[in-house]
């Protein structure tokens, strides 16, 4: 499997991650072209911090955007590609969502501050292009160094993190720690980038075999090196036949029982849920107490959103209670999404496909549902026939 890691130890922000990921060999042009769709230029520079050689990113621009209607806006007449751009507008989201909870203004109105400026939506356009031209199969980051001491901001002098940055850090569960320097590390556009492109934060990283390392360089001076540091590397797997704990986790199952919700709310909870982190979602027909006709609503989910979970269920069901059944071993096939291109009727289309392979066997292969259901109605076929030909095509993709 092929990961990009992201080793935050010096912070993160929006230029450093773009310039880690050029350095790990991103596509210039792409992220090039991706700054100046959205109205700005790109300087890529060699410097070294602490002696070491790294890449600089800087983006000019002296304009500002004003909503956040305006951003999107900006953003979906880009050049960002599918992927990349649904990440871009998924950071630009958590950043509104983070101010708007620090004013207390609907999301719609909050005010951007410092990420306003049109640079920083330039740092999102291209990381997140940068990003996805890497084709990684999974993102993961350590825990992110924050800093420490006080920043001005438009809010007065404040402890670090500051109040945006903090609010995403809180929101999305990520994993932080004070240090290594009395200064500002962590701005909000590299908390919401990390956010939304990191699929796991770990502790350490996995065994790994590094196949490149990429430095983006910081605007700062610092006494310790303003680096964010980037790997591309192989996650190994033993060797078949050593067995498949490499393929297990453990996580929580959560459970309640209800009998007087209908088909429309448990609908909308599976959907919530699933959105807020659930890994999996069931609701099971059953027959409770008295013979009244019920549902066993069951979610599997990490540690770390039991507790978050388990609240939207009391509060969407009016549950009084839901059991948690804890340290659940679980086996985990080995994951990859690629790209098939279908032909219908001489036009081409392109769907998401996911691999599972355990222990090197190919096991699955399954389409993305929502890309089969509007090639069909594009097309005007059958979805089940959409279904059927492009899982061939992966089955023959996933055997190359």
């Amino acid at each position: 499997m092929f990961a990009l890691l992201f080793d935050p130890s010096a912070g993160a922000a929006g230029d450093m991650i773009m310039a880690s990921l050029l350095d790990l060999g991103a596509d210039e042009k792409r992220v090039r072209k991706a700054v100046e769709s959205v109205g700005c230029t790109l300087e890529v520079s060699r410097q070294e911090k602490g002696h070491i050689s790294a890449t600089r990113a800087q983006v000019i621009s002296d304009r500002r955007y004003h909503s956040l209607e305006e951003a999107v806006s900006i953003l979906k007449s880009s050049s960002l590609q599918e992927k990349a751009l649904k990440k871009a507008l998924a950071a630009l989201d958590i950043l509104a969502e983070a101010e708007s909870r620090v004013h207390d203004v609907p999301k719609s109105r909050a005010h951007f501050h410092e990420v306003g400026a049109l640079d920083a939506l330039a740092d999102i356009a291209g990381s997140c292009e940068a990003a996805s031209s890497l084709k990684a199969d999974r993102i993961l980051s350590r825990p992110i160094s924050v800093g420490g001491g006080y920043v001005q901001s438009a809010h007065g002098l404040l402890p670090v993190p500051g109040p945006a940055a903090l609010e995403i850090l809180r929101a999305h569960n990520i994993p932080w720690m004070g240090g290594p320097v009395d200064d500002e590390l962590l701005t909000p556009t590299g908390a919401a980038l990390l956010a939304a492109l990191v699929d796991e934060f770990v502790p350490r990283f996995p065994l790994i075999q590094a196949e490149r390392v990429g430095y983006g360089a910081g605007k700062k001076d610092l006494a310790t090196p303003n680096l964010l540091r980037a790997l591309k590397a192989r996650i190994v797997s033993p060797t078949r036949g050593a067995g498949m704990d490499h393929q297990k986790d453990r996580v929580v199952q959560l459970e309640t029982n209800v009998d007087d919700v209908t088909g429309e709310v448990l609908g909308h909870l599976i959907e919530e849920l699933m959105q807020a982190g659930a890994l999996d979602v069931s609701v099971i027909p059953a027959v409770m107490k008295k013979g009244r006709s019920g549902n066993v609503i069951r979610a599997i989910s990490s540690h770390e959103d039991m507790s978050k979970l388990a609240g939207m269920i009391v509060r969407e069901t009016g549950s009084l209670g839901v059991r948690v059944f804890p340290s659940l071993h679980r086996f985990v096939a080995e994951r990859e999404e690629r790209t098939v291109d279908l032909n219908l009727a001489g036009v081409t289309y392109s769907v998401a496909i996911k691999i599972s392979r355990m222990d090197g066997s190919l096991v699955n292969v399954k389409a993305e549902y929502e890309d089969c259901r509007r090639i069909a109605k594009e097309a005007g076929v059958p979805l089940r026939m959409v279904i059927k030909k492009a899982e061939e095509l992966g089955w023959r993709a996933a055997d190359k």
